[in-house]
């Protein structure tokens, strides 16, 4: 659940429990156990010798593979993105915690302000510190934000040059890891050879002692383990690239339209998707932090587009 991006730790924490995964006292997990767990390669089949400072594979069955460990760890280090937004207990407010104060940096909170005949939704700076905080009407901030996503988006014949492109790398790609699987198989068919050939002639043959056959039985069952971990990581994934490439370019061709349409828990997660690190906003400017990879590799080189967008109606407004 944790390795597909989309469930927080907590999350998952609480459906394990629910499931009936205790300690061996009896008792669910904890938040710092579960930690713990999520970080353990004994799952993948790993033992850490700590006297000899090495990891080395157990003669056992893992019980998750290696990719979906790896995916994991790449999760909790930050190397990998998460796409589950970090708070979504209020759909009022999709926008909460994701744009940050420009001023102070601080992240924007949302609430409703009482006024004389109802209440206003508002999305404000949360430091108090804050001389030029934040603070807007929840329509004009989102509207805002539509009109950013409609600046950031790319002209449809560029999507369409970027889908080529990546299709005919993908395509050599596939022909290196064929050609480098196919070297590695063969690798890994001549150490178990040599494997079988040191244990005909120690136990056979008794041509060896056991100091000498220990020795060279660990250094090739390293040597075989490390070649199918490389053999592992050169197999590409088994998707449609054309079909996932056709679908990022219709999500970034209609990101703002589909920003609108989407419930709030999409919409929190399309935004974490394209703009990782959430966005600032100040003076009426939203500014990227971090933009995905997509929008960065199609963004136009003339200066038209840079990352910032005015929000209209708002001053200051500048003109097109």
């Amino acid at each position: 659940m944790y390795a597909t991006g989309l469930h927080t730790k907590q999350k998952v924490l609480g459906t394990i429990n629910a499931a009936g995964l205790r300690t061996a006292k009896g008792k669910p997990l904890s938040q710092q156990t579960f930690e713990q767990m999520l970080h353990k390669p004994v799952y993948a089949g790993w033992l850490d010798i700590k006297v000899w400072g090495e990891r080395k594979r157990g003669d056992f069955e893992p019980l998750v593979s290696q990719e979906i460990f790896d995916t994991v760890q790449a999760l909790l280090s930050g190397k990998r993105v998460n796409v589950m937004p970090r708070l979504r207990s209020n759909p009022d407010f999709p926008l909460r915690h994701f744009v940050k104060c420009g001023c102070c940096n601080s992240s924007l909170t949302g609430s409703y302000a009482k006024g004389r005949s109802k209440r206003y939704p508002y999305y404000y700076c949360q430091s108090k510190n804050c001389k030029d905080a934040v603070r807007i009407s929840k329509t004009d901030l989102e509207r805002g934000f539509v009109n950013f996503l409609e600046r950031m988006q790319p002209k449809p014949e560029y999507v369409k040059l970027f889908n080529a492109i990546v299709l005919d790398v993908w395509k050599e790609k596939q022909a290196q890891s064929f050609a480098l699987g196919v070297t590695l198989k063969h690798h890994i068919k001549d150490l178990n050879q040599r494997k079988d050939r040191l244990d005909e002639a120690f136990i056979y043959e008794k041509k060896i002692d056991r100091e000498t056959y220990q020795r060279q039985l660990d250094k090739l069952n390293e040597q075989i383990v490390l070649s199918e971990m490389q053999e592992r990581d050169n197999k590409l994934e088994t998707y449609d690239v054309e079909a996932v490439l056709n679908f990022a370019g219709h999500v970034i061709l209609n990101a703002s339209r589909l920003w609108t349409e989407y419930s709030s828990d999409q919409k929190q997660r399309l935004q974490k998707v394209l703009f990782p690190q959430g966005v600032a906003f100040v003076g009426g400017i939203y500014k990227t932090v971090e933009t995905s990879l997509f929008f960065k590799l199609l963004q136009e080189s003339d200066g038209e587009k840079t990352g910032l967008a005015t929000l209209t109606g708002i001053e200051p407004v500048h003109p097109p």
